[in-house]
């Protein structure tokens, strides 16, 4: 089912857009994407996503940011247009809103360590601490062996090397107050 997006077609009668939006929730209920309603094909959404990844690569954020919004607003099923999304904010310094796009990645592909990864870095560039050693500690559990994994670790090592420095500085500091 598709909608005809025709700029000359006369305006429908109230019965007419009943029947649309009918069709219209009925698709969506079964998981048609809008993509689908409006009769854009796999292929033509690749090829957006290519164009929006070039970007990506370009350092053309802006532009990039625009091509997977529109991505996911034509098929929001598809885990590489909302990790792309997130990748985007998240070089934006858009931490927060990226952390969503991350979410939702990892919701629709919860075999794929990325998006947890991505989290992390995000919370960490956040000043959350916690909150990123978790995303790490989850990731290098999954990832054993293969470069995420190993990255989470190297994370996870330099996170436990602050707390301990930090650590040492407080016992420090403390030493010094009461010793005056």
């Amino acid at each position: 089912m598709t909608i005809d997006n025709d700029p000359n077609r006369s305006p429908e009668s109230p019965a007419e857009d009943q029947d649309i939006t009918r069709l219209i929730l009925e698709g969506l209920r079964e998981g048609a994407t809008v993509a689908d309603l409006k009769g854009v094909s796999r292929d033509t959404l690749e090829g957006v996503y290519a164009i929006a990844h070039r970007y990506y690569e370009n350092g053309q954020l802006d532009e990039a940011e625009a091509f997977f919004r529109f991505l996911c607003l034509y098929d929001f099923y598809n885990a590489d247009y909302a990790l792309g999304m997130g990748a985007v904010l998240h070089l934006k310094r858009e931490y927060d809103k990226a952390i969503g796009m991350y979410a939702v990645a990892q919701a629709l592909n919860l075999s794929d360590d990325r998006p947890m990864f991505h989290v992390g870095q995000c919370h960490l560039a956040l000043g959350r601490s916690r909150k990123a050693r978790e995303c790490f500690e989850a990731v290098a559990a999954r990832a054993v062996g293969n470069d995420l994994g190993t990255r989470s670790a190297a994370y996870l090592k330099v996170l436990k090397e602050t707390v301990d420095a930090a650590d040492g500085a407080d016992t420090n500091a403390t030493e010094d107050v009461s010793d005056g």
